[in-house]
């Protein structure tokens, strides 16, 4: 085998081992977080290795890494054709709105298109030091040593499975740092190879085979979370874990505490009070919630909503105006909405798998909108009739909003058999359940709220062990129960209806709609009548009016005397107010002064050191081309050579034990193919032997300065 082929399979076999190490960072992401479409972020990586493989020139090598995260991105996100361009203004108003956020720490407010953006620079970033580590330093200790403490935190505190993983890493990234080990001092030998891949199998086929002890540790798991118990209770100030609240697109895996956020999503100028619906999701996995697959469509055109919500339903007809904070591609709606006018000419398209309503031109291209007027149906729902309504015979409806998973525990369906079984009516049996989280020692909490575990249901596990949750816990735990008594019911999500500000000048009421509003809730399908709505969670109400008729002899009640109607103000200037609000240098330091901040602060200066020590080589030549640039002393020169030899050591140009420094800088001229160093050493040694380098300053400037420029290549 010659140099040449010699060359190019050590540089794909070093490829391919940089590609093993960050796909075992990325393979965890699809346990561990919400992440969707890793193979993508993998596919990015082995993109950039293999142009690496090339040899291409930077510039074109880095237009095509940008061609693939911008065409993923917009496969991922936009969905306009990519060749139009039409992705491109989406994406640059995507990294405008985020300014303020990331300036002002507002992470959990990141939508999933610039999170994206980010991934896909910092992996650009890491396939770089990677490939850096391997073939110019020829370590990779340090990053290996990091996946392996990685793997076994996931592995220890996660639901990822790391045996496999760790087999891999000891496997094969023994044999890699071994290899790089010897590679720096001599070429590596068949023999060699085949001897440290033997000791390795052998010494691995050892343990497999012996028999293992049970774990001598007991469970850190617990053991933290009993002392950050003790902790708490030893200390006011102790605070968990919080994610923001507000409208996400991901609920595979729901729980978790969350924290209160003021940030505005929209404003309504409103007749009525109800819930701003985004969309309803059918399968229940026992972690979350997720929508069945169909791409089935519905097309309005000209704002006509033919859809039919309700039927045998007293209705009254009223108009809404909404003004967003900020340009959605989808829509917050009253159901039983019949209209929608925009300043734009769009259409609007809806999902049927999950109600979604998207606003978009007549090309199905995506239309973000920031306001729009609606004109919808306010149902008033006659118990007696709620009550009378009988089963439903559609038997694919049945089957698609009764599903629930085989790993349910009995314990579920018997708690709701219990809580119903003196009831007859499916109305009866869900208001019986609406009714037991409110009576029952349920509590809404916000901070201390459990994630289920690997073999945890989660509403099992908040019916029977936390008794404490939020909207997501409630709604979704009453949707099972009644799924378990055969009763189809779906899980719906989006806004409540608001803060509610004063009225309009032309007497309508007036609500703000912000993060903290966003809500779920439950639907309940009756035969004859549509999709009825139910609140479970405790604190909240049902917006929708529910009528019984009044028995005879039993008086009229009272009707409670009303609060005084608020001023009325105009919206503009309550709108101007809240964004014109800002917070005092006192507030500000407080805010930025947290612990969870404070720990994002130290690991972001602990980055940017260990990036700063990790690529010491590409910027240190400046600073020290800079130190010597304006000085002429002979003094000065012979500092600045030293500080070559260091330059030049740390490139990978070492000076042997005895070598004369002529020989070392014939070395040097070798390996750049100039014969600037021995030029510059004569020059040294003129100085030091003759002091006779005055008049030569200018030349001895311009060699050291070409080497020192030779050592960043």
């Amino acid at each position: 085998m010659n140099n040449t082929k010699k060359e190019r399979m050590y540089r794909f076999v070093l490829s391919l081992s940089a590609f093993w190490l960050l796909w075992e960072w990325l393979v965890p992401l699809k346990t561990v977080s919400d992440t969707k479409n890793v193979d993508v972020f993998i596919g990015f990586v082995a993109f950039c290795l293999l142009l690496s493989l090339w040899s291409l020139p930077r510039w074109l090598a880095a237009s095509f890494k940008c061609f693939y995260l911008f065409y993923a991105l917009n496969t991922l996100f936009f969905h306009v054709p990519f060749f139009s361009f039409r992705w491109l203004p989406l994406l640059t108003q995507e990294v405008i709105a985020h300014i303020t956020i990331v300036r002002h720490f507002r992470w959990m407010e990141m939508t999933n298109a610039f999170r994206s953006l980010l991934f896909f620079l910092l992996l650009w970033m890491m396939v770089y030091l990677v490939r850096y580590w391997l073939f110019v330093r020829k370590k990779i200790w340090l990053f290996y040593a990091l996946t392996v403490l990685y793997i076994a935190i996931l592995d220890t505190f996660t639901a990822f499975y790391g045996n496999g993983a760790i087999v891999r890493l000891v496997a094969i990234g023994f044999f890699l740092v071994s290899w790089l080990h010897y590679e720096r001092f001599s070429n590596i030998h068949a023999k060699w190879l085949f001897l440290c891949t033997a000791i390795i199998g052998i010494s691995i086929g050892i343990a497999y085979v012996l028999p293992k002890l049970p774990p001598q540790w007991p469970d850190p798991v617990a053991f933290i979370k009993g002392y950050a118990k003790e902790t708490k209770q030893e200390t006011t100030t102790a605070s968990s874990t919080v994610k923001k609240i507000g409208y996400g697109t991901n609920d595979s895996r729901l729980g978790g505490p969350f924290e209160a956020d003021n940030t505005i999503v929209f404003t309504a100028t409103d007749e009525q009070r109800h819930y701003w619906r985004v969309e309803t999701k059918d399968v229940y996995t026992g972690k979350g919630w997720e929508v069945r697959d169909t791409e089935e469509i519905r097309t309005f055109h000209n704002g006509n909503i033919t859809y039919p919500w309700w039927l045998n339903v007293k209705k009254t007809i009223a108009v809404a105006n909404v003004q967003l904070a900020q340009a959605r591609i989808y829509l917050a709606y009253p159901e039983g909405v019949k209209t929608i006018s925009a300043p734009q000419n769009v259409v609007f398209r809806m999902h049927l798998s999950n109600e979604k309503m998207y606003p978009t031109d007549r090309e199905s291209y995506i239309q973000p909108l920031q306001e729009y007027v609606v004109t919808y149906e306010y149902p008033t729902f006659s118990v007696e009739q709620l009550k009378a309504a009988p089963p439903v015979n559609d038997r694919s409806l049945v089957e698609r909003y009764t599903q629930l998973p085989d790993t349910l525990p009995p314990r579920v369906r018997q708690l709701a058999q219990t809580i119903t079984k003196e009831k007859t009516t499916p109305y009866e049996k869900a208001k019986a359940i609406e009714q037991y989280f409110h009576f029952s020692g349920f509590a809404y909490e916000t901070k201390e709220v459990a994630v289920p575990g690997k073999n945890d249901d989660y509403v099992d596990q908040f019916l029977f062990d936390t008794k404490k949750g939020y909207c997501d816990n409630f709604s979704t735990s009453m949707v099972v129960m009644l799924r378990s008594l055969g009763i189809p019911a779906r899980w719906v999500k989006g806004y409540t209806s608001g803060q509610y500000i004063g009225e309009s000048a032309d007497g309508k009421k007036m609500y703000i709609v912000t993060n903290n509003n966003a809500h779920s809730w439950v639907e309940v399908y009756f035969s004859g009548i549509g999709w009825v709505p139910f609140e479970p969670t405790q604190g909240f109400s049902n917006p929708y009016s529910f009528t019984e008729t009044t028995p005879k002899n039993v008086p009229t009640p009272v009707p409670k005397q009303t609060e005084p109607a608020k001023p009325r103000v105009k919206i503009d200037r309550i709108i101007e107010k809240e964004r014109a609000t800002v917070p005092s240098w006192k507030e500000m330091i407080m805010e930025l002064f947290t612990w969870k901040k404070i720990i994002w602060i130290t690991l972001m200066m602990l980055s940017v050191v260990w990036l700063s020590y990790a690529m010491r080589r590409k910027w240190r030549p400046y600073v020290t081309l800079w130190r010597f640039r304006y000085r002429h002393s002979d003094d000065s020169f012979v500092k600045a050579y030293i500080a070559l030899l260091k330059h030049l050591r740390d490139y990978g140009l070492n000076r042997k034990q005895g070598q004369t420094l002529r020989q070392y800088a014939a070395l040097v001229d070798a390996a750049f193919g100039t014969n600037e160093m021995s030029r510059l050493t004569y020059l040294y040694e003129q100085m030091i032997y003759k002091n006779d380098t005055i008049d030569k300053w200018d030349e001895m400037k311009e060699l050291w300065e070409n080497l020192i420029k030779r050592t960043v290549s």
